[in-house]
């Protein structure tokens, strides 16, 4: 009979005590660096790619194995300060900081971001942390603001009480003057009508940034909506030029209010399309969507949401100016004649009403604006192995 006391040897571990911690701790850094919202990478002394978390997947756009398979020499330019940077911290073995660096790939950029070269000499590796910026302000900051959003809240409801008044007896006394103007000056009555109804517009949009009201949350396919607003382009404001769909058809619906979303995309198509209409005889827009696992952000509550449904408005336009780039979700920011600058910022605040993110990167020829939405509801396993296949969206 044997001894009860003695330790059964089907319980006790095929690995020493000390490797089992070591291959914990690994799992929970690895765990970690997955759940971060910034890009982040270790990338080895001769230039392989170690590891990559899913938002340094999106940003590169391409799979950790074919990061792995390919190294992050050939994941950018010949010429990115990254690579410098890299071997800069491995040789000196020293923590560095860089400021607007720019990055750009064969896949990918241009993106200007901040990075944290830090190296492990018992790992062999250089970690990698980005902090993209060059899409306006940073994501992050975009996230946690709410204070520009309750500012023109409070904007819109005072001038919509102050102005609205006002307006509606200016336009109607015109009007009264209209029917006894003498010839010549009715155009100027006209004039006055015109102008009094433009602001009227204008305070009306500004209006809808008022208090937030409820959204009705709903099961919505988003390519349902794509369809109808691509019917739209190619019959009225986009007829001129081409319209291409890059559709994912396995996406599953987002929870959202369907006309709100249609609003949003309907906006940045159009958008798209007037940018594109300064190419003469080749102008072209993208509609495309996509499941881009990986991507978290968090919310002001601490919660880490996931954004996997990305959604996408391409342009083949001259791109945006330089000097908006920082500013261009900000209310009345615009480059358009007539342009109220009132677009994107209601863009934004519908979005982030929807628990997702808007974002864009241009360039002369290509601009992108994507918008990340959570899904309705949590899909298979089998979902998040289509990184690899999903990373063709332009």
């Amino acid at each position: 009979m044997s001894d009860p006391s003695a330790p059964n040897p089907a319980l006790q571990p095929a690995v020493p005590p000390s490797q089992v911690a070591g291959a914990r701790a690994g799992w929970i850094a690895e765990a970690m660096l997955e759940a971060m919202p910034l890009p982040a990478l270790a990338v080895t002394a001769a230039g392989g790619v170690a590891f990559a978390n899913g938002a340094a997947q999106d940003l590169l756009m391409r799979s950790l194995a074919s990061l792995q398979r390919a190294g992050l020499a050939r994941a950018l330019n010949a010429d990115s300060p990254l690579l410098d940077l890299v071997r800069r911290a491995w040789s000196e073995q020293s923590v560095l900081n860089a400021r607007d660096v720019d990055l750009a790939g064969p896949g990918f950029g241009p993106v200007r971001a901040d990075v944290l070269a830090a190296p492990s000499e018992e790992g062999g590796f250089v970690c990698l942390v980005l902090r993209a910026k060059g899409q306006g302000r940073d994501l992050a900051e975009r996230v946690h603001d709410g204070a520009g959003a309750r500012s023109m809240a409070a904007m819109g409801q005072t001038l919509a009480h102050e102005v609205k008044n006002p307006l509606a007896g200016i336009r109607g006394a015109a009007q009264l003057l209209l029917l006894d103007a003498p010839p010549g000056q009715d155009e100027l009555v006209r004039l006055i009508i015109d102008e009094t109804d433009r602001v009227r517009r204008l305070i009306d949009r500004m209006e809808s940034f008022g208090a937030d009201g409820p959204v009705a949350f709903q099961p919505v396919n988003v390519h349902t909506l794509l369809e109808r607003v691509a019917a739209l382009a190619e019959n009225g404001f986009a007829e001129a030029m081409g319209v291409r769909r890059q559709f994912d058809p396995s996406l599953p619906d987002v929870l959202g209010d369907p006309d709100q979303l249609m609003q949003v995309f309907l906006n940045l198509a159009k958008n798209a399309a007037e940018a594109a209409t300064a190419r003469a005889d080749d102008g072209e827009i993208v509609l495309a969507s996509a499941w881009r696992h990986g991507l978290k952000v968090r919310t002001p509550g601490g919660e880490l949401r996931d954004l996997p449904v990305e959604i996408a408005f391409q342009d083949n336009g001259r791109g945006v100016a330089s000097d908006l780039r920082d500013c261009l979700f900000e209310p009345f920011v615009t480059s358009k004649a007539g342009g109220t600058g009132l677009g994107l910022p209601l863009v934004q605040k519908i979005v982030a009403a929807h628990g997702g993110t808007v974002d864009f990167e241009s360039q002369p020829g290509r601009t992108v604006f994507r918008v990340r939405l959570p899904p309705a509801r949590t899909t298979s396993s089998a979902r998040a192995s289509a990184g690899d296949t999903a990373r063709n969206m332009p």
